[in-house]
């Protein structure tokens, strides 16, 4: 990049208590990411440990865990491990997985929710016009929840 370029950007001049919501919203975001990947790697971890082989990685589909009821989950397991999750376990794993999902889809929301109005607040001091927002979000649309 050329400072020439980067010169002519309108980078608005934001007053302090507005600089500090927005860094106090993005250091939020930031946290609750940190939180949800966190979820991720340990239960990434405990499938593996407890129910996989050490010769065979998750798929893709266990990788994003979150996606599948428990007979999905189940079903996984047994294509991917060639065994079963024993009767005696299968409650237990079932609420397992029910509350971990549970926690995956909550702290999503809040992502979400601290996105939109941390975004709401950079069209603010950007004074964007509904169009140019539009043109923004259909143009940056990502799917939540991937890893």
């Amino acid at each position: 990049m050329s400072a020439q370029f980067i010169s002519r950007l309108p980078i608005p001049n934001a007053p302090a208590a507005e600089r500090a919501a927005i860094g106090d919203l993005a250091m939020k975001i930031t946290a609750e990411a940190k939180a949800r990947y966190e979820l991720h790697r340990k239960a990434r971890r405990r499938i593996q440990n407890d129910l996989g082989t050490p010769d065979k990685a998750l798929n893709q589909k266990l990788t994003a865990w979150w996606e599948l009821d428990f007979p999905a989950f189940r079903a996984e397991i047994q294509k991917v491990y060639k065994r079963d999750i024993t009767l005696r376990d299968r409650d237990d794993w079932d609420e397992w997985l029910a509350l971990r999902r549970a926690e995956h889809t909550q702290r999503t929301a809040a992502i979400v929710q601290l996105e939109t109005e941390l975004n709401a607040r950079v069209y603010a001091l950007f004074d964007l016009t509904a169009d140019e927002i539009t043109l923004i979000e259909e143009s940056t649309k990502y799917r939540y929840g991937e890893v």
